[in-house]
C-alpha cells in the first residue's frame, strides 16, 4: 500500500497474509477483466465493444460491497498505435477518443466509488503501461487506476488457504514472453508479428469483394491465418470460376441443346421426336463442349491440388513459429492430449513449488485460484489434487469479435465465421467458500458469407445469440474453505 494512504475498504491492513498476499474482506468480489484491446491507428483497432463493456463496469460499481477490479493485462492495445501527437502518450490519445468515452467514464465512477479499486496488470499488448511513467502519470491523474502490478494475489479473511492468483498468461507463451518488463527494448517475437507484419499487411485493405485484409488482425487463433488466408483465396477464386466460367458453360450448353432439339424437329417434322435423339444434330458442337468441359474439370483439379499443397506447407511455416491456443489445433481441431481450457504450464506449476513467472512471492501449489488471459479462450477447470481439493483455472478470455474457423466438408479450406467473445470471471465468498464464475455478454455478429462457403460448412453454421440477450454465468466452480497451509522452511 502506499505510503500516506488510507486502508481500502476491501483490503484488511491487521492480517498478516503470506508475502505479496493482500487479505480482502469477506464480502469482497473480485472481478478479472482481461485483453480488452481498446485503441489503434484509426482502421486498425479491434476493439469493438464500448456499451457492452460500459455496461458491464456500470454493473460492477453498482455492487453492494467491496470489489476489486483486476485489469489483467492487454486493457490498452498499444501495439496497434503508431505516432502519437506531441504531447500526449498512447494512453491519452486512446482515452480522449469520443467512441470510448463511455467506458472511460464508466470506469472513472467505478474507481471513485468507495471501496472500489482497480489493479492494472500488463500484458504483452501494453507492456508500456510499466514502463513509462508518463502513462501511469496520466491514468491515475484521470482516476481509472489505483494500483500497478505485474500480478495479483489475495485471499479472503475467513480463507487463508485459498489463495487467488492473476497474471496475464503470455509469460506461458514463449512467442510473447517478456524477460525485463522494465525494458522498453525487450520485445518479444510476438510483438513484431503485430507492429511488422499484421499493421502493414491491414494498411493494404481490400483486395477483392471479398477479401479484405483488415479482417487479418481478426483471425484467431493467430496460427490459423495461413488457413483464413487459403480459404479467402480458395472461396473467392472458386466462386468466380463458378459465375464467369460454369455458369455461362451451363447456360451456353442449355442454348446449343434447345436449338439442336427444334433443328432435329424441323427435320424430322414430328413433335414426337425424342429430345435425347437429337444429340445427333451438329455433333461437331457437340464434341466442342466436350472438350471445354474436359479441359475445365482438368483445370480445376490442377488448381485444387496445387491449393492443397501450398495451404499445407504455409500452415506447417506457421506451426512453426506460431504456437495454437492450449487444446486448439489449426481449422478448429480439439488436440486431445492437452486439457482443454487449461494449459499444461499452469497445471504443471499448480502442482508444483514453482513459482508463477510473474510472481515470486508464492508457490505453485500454494494458488488455489489460478485467473490468467492472453489466449483470448474463455474457460473454467477444476484440477484435481493429489490430496485436498485440488485448483480452479480460469482463462477470463476476451472483449472481441474473432474470426473463427467452421470445419468444411470433403476436407475443403475452413470458413471463417465471425463471433463475438466477451467474457470476464468473477470471485467471491460464499457460505460454503470461494466461488468463481465466468460470465459471458452474447452479443450477435452479423456475416456475410459466399454460396460457395455456405455450401462448403453446410449444417455447420454456428447459432448466433439474441440480439437482446443478457449477460450470464456460462461455468461456476467452487472450494471450501480450508485452513492456510503450513509455511515451508
Amino acid at each position: 500500500m502506499e505510503e500516506g494512504r488510507e486502508p481500502e475498504a476491501g483490503i484488511r491492513d491487521d492480517a498478516s497474509p503470506p508475502a505479496d498476499v493482500r487479505v480482502l474482506w469477506d464480502d469482497t468480489l473480485v472481478v478479472f477483466l482481461s485483453d480488452t484491446h481498446i485503441g489503434g491507428d484509426p482502421g486498425r483497432d479491434i476493439f469493438e465493444s464500448p456499451e457492452e463493456l460500459s455496461a458491464l463496469l456500470e454493473d460492477v460499481a453498482a455492487h453492494d460491497g467491496p470489489v476489486e477490479l483486476v485489469l489483467a493485462g492487454d486493457f490498452f492495445d498499444f501495439l496497434q498505435i503508431g505516432m502519437v501527437p506531441k504531447g500526449e502518450n498512447r494512453a491519452s490519445a486512446t482515452i480522449s477518443r469520443p467512441e470510448y468515452g463511455g467506458i472511460f467514464s464508466a470506469l472513472r465512477h467505478f474507481a471513485g466509488g468507495d471501496g472500489r479499486r482497480v489493479v492494472y496488470l500488463p500484458g504483452n499488448h501494453d507492456a508500456e503501461v510499466w514502463w513509462n511513467e508518463e502513462i501511469q502519470v496520466t491514468l491515475r491523474e484521470e482516476g481509472l487506476v489505483d494500483e500497478f502490478a505485474l500480478s495479483y494475489a489475495a485471499r479472503f479473511e475467513s480463507a487463508p488457504g485459498r489463495i487467488i492468483y492473476c497474471e496475464h498468461g503470455n509469460q506461458f507463451d514463449p512467442a510473447n514472453t517478456i524477460t525485463d518488463y522494465e525494458d522498453p527494448l525487450d520485445t518479444p517475437f510476438g510483438d513484431h508479428v503485430v507492429t511488422d507484419v499484421v499493421r502493414r499487411v491491414v494498411t493494404r485493405g481490400r483486395i477483392t469483394r471479398g477479401f479484405d485484409l483488415r479482417e487479418v488482425n481478426k483471425v484467431f487463433p493467430l496460427a490459423t491465418i495461413p488457413e483464413w488466408i487459403a480459404g479467402r483465396v480458395f472461396y473467392d477464386l472458386l466462386g468466380r470460376v463458378a459465375t464467369r466460367l460454369l455458369l455461362p458453360l451451363l447456360a451456353g450448353y442449355a442454348a446449343y441443346r434447345i436449338v439442336a432439339h427444334v433443328l432435329a424437329i424441323a427435320n424430322e417434322g414430328s413433335l414426337a421426336f425424342s429430345f435425347w435423339e437429337s444429340y445427333r444434330t451438329l455433333p461437331g458442337v457437340q464434341v466442342l463442349f466436350g472438350e471445354i468441359a474436359w479441359d475445365a474439370l482438368l483445370l480445376v483439379t490442377v488448381f485444387v491440388l496445387f491449393f492443397f499443397a501450398i495451404r499445407r506447407t504455409a500452415a506447417r511455416l506457421a506451426s512453426s513459429f506460431t504456437q495454437p491456443p492450449p487444446g486448439e489445433r489449426p481449422g478448429g481441431a480439439k488436440d486431445p492430449a492437452r486439457p482443454e481450457g487449461s494449459p499444461g504450464e499452469i497445471q504443471g506449476l499448480l502442482t508444483s513449488g514453482r513459482r508463477p513467472p510473474m510472481g515470486r512471492g508464492i508457490r505453485g501449489r500454494e494458488i488455489a485460484v489460478f485467473v490468467s488471459g492472453h489466449t483470448h479462450l474463455p474457460s473454467l477447470s477444476r484440477l484435481p489434487g493429489e490430496a485436498g481439493d485440488g485448483a480452479i483455472v480460469v482463462n477470463s478470455g476476451c472483449w472481441l469479435r474473432q474470426l473463427r474457423p467452421v470445419r468444411a466438408h470433403l476436407g475443403g479450406p475452413p470458413v471463417f465465421v465471425p463471433k463475438f467473445a466477451q467474457t470476464h470471471a468473477r470471485a467471491y465468498l460464499d457460505g460454503s467458500g470461494v466461488r468463481v464464475e465466468l460470465w459471458e455478454h452474447p452479443r450477435p455478429a452479423p456475416y456475410h458469407l459466399r454460396a460457395a462457403e455456405r455450401i462448403a460448412i453446410l449444417g455447420r453454421l454456428p447459432a448466433q445469440p439474441a440480439p437482446d440477450s443478457k449477460p450470464r454465468v456460462t461455468h461456476t466452480e467452487g472450494l471450501p474453505l480450508a485452513e492456510a497451509p503450513p509455511a515451508e522452511g
